[in-house]
């Protein structure tokens, strides 16, 4: 039982708290509200002042480092050893010699610490058995490929070189697979809203591809960045047992241009798919430490800062993602790649075959069993798959069971029937819906033109109302410049003058003056 508070310190030096229980427990520290008073010092910060001691651990302990947990899966034909690989990820002395054989999918895990916390990432490893055939396979890919791991995730492929005729078409046969599904996904993004996520992923592949490319020539673009397809998730191609090319029983050992034609190819399909590509071995220490190094890099999304590469088919290649180029590939052996380097053609069936066609001139035909092909595409496969189906429902037949068993189905198919008839329904009223925006859109916009248009008209009828007043008055203007002054009907006398006023004056009182003088005479 716990409390929260504050405390005070006595006189006798021990800690009261305030609101403590009776059973004397102490306050939860992980507790936001709780807070640390000490005597005559108040807990409120004046603006500029040195956090303290408890307000860094308080700082510290809010804050949440949330590790970094990748996903992981591991495909590849039987027996390419994909179990003693992950098996370099536990610990000396806790594995078998032998590996068992995988069935279906089987789990493992890896942890790396932290420098700057207790905290340790994690790495979900999934690995997939081999020999698997049917559309089971594909669908045991989405276990741990899932669209909410799809940022985190990380695929491999692991390769046998102890029969180096089945390697290209296993090879191609899982990135076929793997692709396929990863653009599933992000379709799967991009329907459900989340279609930013998505180009983001596809954005962050690009950058990713030119990450190495940059460091080493001085951050120019990658001269293959428009050619090549990326994939969205960081995939791996892992050849193993290199150690099996000093085997006389290996044609590898006896035709060294076959084994340049075979790394000439691997890098070529590494790089068109934006992998990494390494050749390893579980018996070899030092190929054993490049391995792990590679795969502790990917699987927990980290930057190999040594950046090292090997491309001599004489030493184990090592070639990271974006450190290759076409150019440099097509004087890498043998094989004419000319015309395959184009963005459009990764998942040509003709570019595939005129590869696995070019390696059986060295090793010869590829086994039956190297590539598996769906259901669809193998009629014997598919007859025996249903043989063996029948054959479980005659030996375990249950009348109580099947009937119930064929009545959900019913009920089943009926319910997807009516969201298939929903979905359409919601489909067309979702078209409808579109259009009846796009035509009010449009009568919009036409009314707005219409006013528009309106308007102008307006303005244009007043603009040239007023220059048509303007030149009349200018017109009236210049006639009467043309008439000259106004004539008055009776010019004015002018007025006289002060001066003239008085000597008017003064003659008319002469003349009176001699006109009273004649009278008196």
């Amino acid at each position: 039982m716990s409390g929260s508070g504050v405390y005070t310190l006595a006189p006798t030096g021990e800690r009261i708290y305030e609101g403590q229980s009776a059973f004397g427990a102490t306050p939860d520290i992980d507790d936001p509200d709780f807070e640390v008073k000490q005597p005559g010092h108040s807990t409120k910060k004046k603006d500029g002042e040195p956090p303290t001691i408890f307000d860094m651990l308080l700082q510290r302990q809010k804050e949440t480092i949330r590790p970094l947990e990748s996903y992981s899966l591991f495909v590849g034909p039987k027996g390419g050893g994909k179990s003693s690989l992950l098996a370099l990820l536990q610990p000396a002395g806790t594995v078998r010699d032998t590996p068992k054989p995988t069935v279906a999918l089987e789990y493992v895990f890896a942890r790396r610490s932290k420098n700057t916390s207790t905290l340790k990432d994690v790495a979900h490893i999934w690995e997939l058995g081999g020999g698997m055939k049917g559309d089971g396979v594909a669908e045991l890919v989405g276990v741990p490929i899932t669209t909410a791991r799809l940022p985190t995730a990380v695929l491999a492929i692991v390769l046998d070189l102890s029969k180096p005729q089945n390697v290209i078409p296993a090879c191609l046969h899982w990135l076929t697979m793997l692709r396929t599904h990863v653009q599933s996904r992000l379709d799967d993004l991009r329907t459900s809203g989340s279609s930013d996520a998505a180009s983001e992923m596809e954005d962050k592949a690009k950058e990713s591809f030119q990450t190495i490319w940059r460091k080493k020539h001085k951050k120019e673009d990658h001269p293959d960045r428009r050619n090549v397809d990326a994939c969205a998730v960081p995939l791996m191609i892992v050849a193993n047992k290199w150690d099996s090319i000093k085997d006389e029983n290996n044609p590898l050992a006896r035709d060294r241009l076959g084994l340049k034609a075979l790394c000439q190819v691997l890098r070529f399909l590494a790089h068109q798919h934006g992998a990494s590509l390494v050749f390893t071995s579980s018996k070899d220490k030092a190929l054993n430490k490049q391995f792990r190094s590679l795969l502790s890099f990917t699987l927990f999304h980290k930057l190999d800062k040594a950046m090292r590469t090997e491309k001599s088919p004489d030493k184990a290649i090592y070639v990271p993602r974006g450190a290759d180029t076409f150019d440099e590939l097509l004087a890498a052996g043998p094989v004419a790649l000319d015309g395959m380097n184009r963005r459009g053609r990764v998942n040509d069936r003709d570019v595939q075959e005129t590869l696995i066609k070019a390696l059986a001139e060295f090793f010869g035909e590829a086994d039956a069993d190297a590539a598996p092909k769906p259901m669809e595409e193998d009629p014997d496969a598919l007859e025996t798959e249903q043989a063996r189906l029948k054959e479980e429902a005659d030996e375990f037949a249950e009348p109580v069971v099947d009937e119930a068993y064929k009545l959900k189905m019913e009920a089943l198919e009926k319910y997807r029937q009516e969201q298939l008839r929903k979905e359409k329904e919601n489909a067309l009223a979702e078209k409808r819906r579109e259009k009846r925006r796009r035509e009010e859109a449009k009568a919009k916009a036409e009314r707005l033109a219409k006013l528009e248009a309106e308007q102008a008209e307006r303005r244009a009828a007043r603009k040239a109302k007023r220059e048509a007043e303007q030149a009349e008055a200018l017109k009236r203007a210049q006639e009467e410049a043309l008439k000259g002054p106004p004539k008055e009907a009776e010019a004015k006398a002018p007025e006289p003058s002060a001066r003239e006023a008085k000597r008017g004056a003064k003659e008319a009182k002469r003349g009176a003056k001699q006109s009273a003088k004649a009278s008196s005479s």
